[in-house]
């Protein structure tokens, strides 16, 4: 640690102060991007040893960056920039974090308040800039000798403990903005010793203890779950390694049938015949009707599947207890008959699970055993020689690496790998940004986790996700932990032709589709990144296997034919059991 913050001037002061304080609180990774308002900033950054500084040209590719850190650590990554458009660009990783309840923390320079609204260059107004999106916000005045330094400190502490999605600290700074100048007037000396022994704490100057988890009528519940026959579990995404260990003892002792959704992580960790692997195959959902389900443990919220919402809750009358930290109405279907607001290990922490239960075995066993069937029929059809989707997705799966990570982009991709199983026992972490199911940003995010886990990533995305976070290559190329980003290239957004408006060509194609006709070799060979290129299912999987030994990050294409892929989907959608 430094013995000293930076004193030449005002701004480098509260910077130095800003900075430590939010590295006592453990936020030690900064994502910079450059500018000269947020000069302080940088500079007391440069100065700051204990600080994990990483450089990022563009700000949108920062946020996400920033994102995927804290899906990694569960801590926000904190980002800093300039002012202007600058802020502007973490929009949309900051919605994503809203929805997704993933901590973030902007630290946004500003201009002087009289630049403000004056026309000057590079000014808008910053304060409020997140909206609703936003947790919480922080606008600082221009560093003055008047403003108690505690104060400063007392509210950066706050909103670190505001950062269940994004917080947002605007530092107004007018000149000088560089070491080496002072203030006109000198820094007071009472004032630069209090900062000296305020910098030099080894704590926080507040800490919040985190709070007490309190869940009432857990008898009732476990009663509830006890005197259930005929019982699903149903888990979507999860909050970190505790919820997943509590849910695979719960599932195993409790007995009932369970859909793990892909962005659980949970799909190898389970039996698969103990899962039901769809939740949207007609055949499924006719089979969990005949099931009825009297009632569903929910655990996490966002769930992949478009049925589980639309058809199976409004179709079941089972009582639908849901287990979710996150805050908001987490209820698409409005079927929610209990909602605790607590992570799954809290909850099955405090369940006290009585040895009597009334388990229906032979009401599984009609559900697990036809859906078995049904899965065997599946992988004869994709067994053959056609490029899929859901095809990709079980060569993906095979060859990736027990405790690695996964990141699916979205639209074709997640809804592919959620509809096929995983190798059973395999421990992958797989990552999604599914908030608000965006499709830019994916690169960055999955350069974020790889680099904050110190785990290689896969990261399977779409054509246009790739062409939308192309920027992000940089970021790719020069990861200090591999990814391997396999690109599926079917041409353009195809998601539309599985969707009604499929049905008026005239609409559809180009303006939905967005057809671009191109490769990217050039594109790998541009960021120095080794590039391989597969169009049959053997060459996807023996590519993916030489990218995964080369242990940098590399860049598989996959040229994927929409006519083929499309009668892929209506095949498996058409299979019936005997």
């Amino acid at each position: 640690m430094p013995p000293l913050p930076l004193s030449d001037n005002l701004n480098l002061l509260w910077s130095s102060l800003i900075v430590a304080e939010l590295i006592k609180n453990g936020l030690d990774t900064f994502f910079i991007s450059p500018g000269n308002r947020n000069a302080p900033l940088i500079s007391a950054l440069a100065h700051e040893d204990r600080a994990r500084k990483k450089v990022c040209v563009d700000e949108r590719a920062a946020g996400y960056r920033a994102l995927g850190h804290a899906k990694a650590t569960g801590r926000p990554g904190v980002l800093v920039c300039t002012s202007g458009t600058a802020p502007a660009n973490y929009y949309p990783a900051a919605i994503e974090g809203f929805r997704d309840e993933v901590p973030m923390m902007i630290l946004s320079a500003d201009r002087p308040p009289e630049l403000v609204g004056s026309d000057a260059n590079q000014t808008i107004v910053q304060p409020d800039l997140y909206g609703s999106y936003c947790r919480d916000s922080l606008f600082l005045p221009c560093p003055c000798a008047d403003y108690p330094l505690e104060a400063l400190l007392a509210k950066i502490d706050y909103l670190v403990t505001a950062a269940t999605g994004p917080v947002h600290v605007n530092c107004a700074f007018r000149d000088p903005l560089v070491p080496g100048l002072p203030d006109p007037q000198p820094i007071p000396k009472g004032l630069l010793e209090m900062a000296e022994r305020l910098y030099s704490r080894s704590r926080p100057y507040t800490s919040y203890p985190a709070p007490e988890t309190m869940i009432r009528d857990m008898d009732g519940i476990a009663a509830k779950i006890a005197a259930t026959s005929r019982g699903l579990v149903v888990i979507g995404r999860l909050d970190g390694p505790e919820d997943i260990e509590a849910l695979e003892w719960l599932v195993m002792t409790l007995g009932w049938p369970v859909f793990c959704d892909v962005a659980s992580s949970m799909k190898g960790i389970l039996p698969a015949t103990r899962q039901l692997f769809s939740l949207d195959h007609p055949e499924a959902i006719r089979l969990i009707a005949e099931y009825s389900p009297e009632t569903i443990l929910q655990f996490g919220s966002g769930l992949v599947s478009k049925h589980y919402y639309a058809t199976l809750l409004p179709q079941s009358e089972a009582e639908v207890i849901q287990i979710c930290p996150r805050k908001g109405l987490r209820d698409p279907a409005h079927r929610v008959n209990s909602r605790i607001l607590v992570s799954a290990h809290a909850f099955v922490d405090a369940l006290n699970l009585q040895n009597d239960l009334s388990l229906d075995r032979v009401a599984r066993l009609r559900l697990l055993g036809p859906m078995e069937t049904l899965y065997q029929l599946m992988e004869t059809l994709l067994a053959r020689k056609v490029l899929s989707f859901p095809g990709i997705a079980v060569d993906i799966l095979a060859g990736i690496p027990d405790g690695e990570g996964l990141f699916l982009g979205n639209s074709l991709v997640i809804r592919a790998f959620d509809a096929v199983r995983s190798p059973f026992p395999r421990r992958i972490s797989v990552i999604s940004n599914r908030g608000v199911s965006g499709i830019e940003g994916n690169i960055a995010t999955s350069v974020g986790f790889a680099e904050a886990s110190q785990r290689r990533v896969t990261a399977v995305i779409g054509d246009i996700s790739f062409l939308h976070d192309l920027n992000s290559l940089l970021l790719l190329a020069g990861s200090t932990t591999p990814v391997i980003l396999v690109v599926i290239n079917n041409g353009g957004g195809r998601i539309f032709e599985r969707l009604p408006i499929r049905n008026f060509p005239e609409i559809i194609d180009p303006y939905m589709t967005t057809p671009h006709g191109m490769t990217f070799e050039r594109m790998a060979a541009q960021f120095d990144l080794p590039y391989f290129k597969a169009g049959t299912p053997g060459e996807v999987a023996h590519h993916y296997g030489q990218a995964l030994k080369l242990e940098r990050s590399a860049i598989l294409e996959v040229i994927l034919s929409p006519e083929e892929d499309l009668r892929t989907f209506a095949d498996m959608q058409q299979i019936r059991l005997p």
